[in-house]
């Protein structure tokens, strides 16, 4: 069970100023806000604190909304998100799907506030996420110099450089999009 922290929002957005503006309605309704600046900054963020409610955007380098939904949804599925975006997507993803969509275009900031106090209230104090794989992740051996892993925090693939030696020796890596440290073991080709 992880803890979830109590008024804590979580503001996803590359934009400063629309962040600062938010933040700080957010603030006066009594919310500690954490601020990242897209997807993969909000999930190096959540390494350390969750909360109870996720403002994003759509739009935003490195990690969209919608990539970033799709994370959520599979590793935080009980904490609730609001879509705040100028962008007019009408078809997401089933596993991209917000709990609420605000368009940044119209001001809505009391709908905004409310809809955060909702969604804060139907939250659980307390989160049985799913299992994050702290063992080593198998892979077997490159053939082309490399091996392939996949981060269990932003789910992406990434390559790591396989070194001919010792197969059977556990190792880490830093996931060259997020920076999460995942352990790994290069199977040997005689146990295959």
């Amino acid at each position: 069970m992880h803890e979830i922290t109590a008024n804590c929002v979580l503001l996803v957005d590359d934009n400063p100023f629309d962040r600062r503006l938010v933040s700080m309605q957010l603030a006066r309704a009594r919310f500690e806000v954490q601020e990242a600046e897209d997807g993969i900054d909000a999930l190096a963020k959540l390494r350390h604190k969750l909360p109870r409610v996720v403002i994003a955007d759509i739009q935003m380098p490195r990690m969209s909304g919608v990539e970033f939904i799709s994370v959520m949804r599979r590793r935080f599925p009980l904490i609730p998100i609001i879509v705040l975006s100028g962008s007019r997507l009408f078809e997401l993803p089933t596993e991209a799907k917000p709990d609420r969509w605000f368009d940044k275009n119209t001001p809505h900031l009391t709908e905004l506030l409310q809809a955060v106090h909702e969604l804060a209230q139907e939250t659980p104090d307390r989160a049985d996420l799913p299992q994050v794989i702290s063992l080593p992740v198998r892979t077997p051996p490159g053939g082309a110099g490399y091996v392939v892993l996949t981060c269990p925090d932003c789910l992406r693939l990434f390559q790591v450089a396989s070194t001919p030696g010792n197969k059977a020796m556990e190792r880490t890596a830093i996931c060259s999009e997020c920076d999460a440290v995942v352990p790994y073991l290069i199977e040997s080709s005689e146990h295959a």
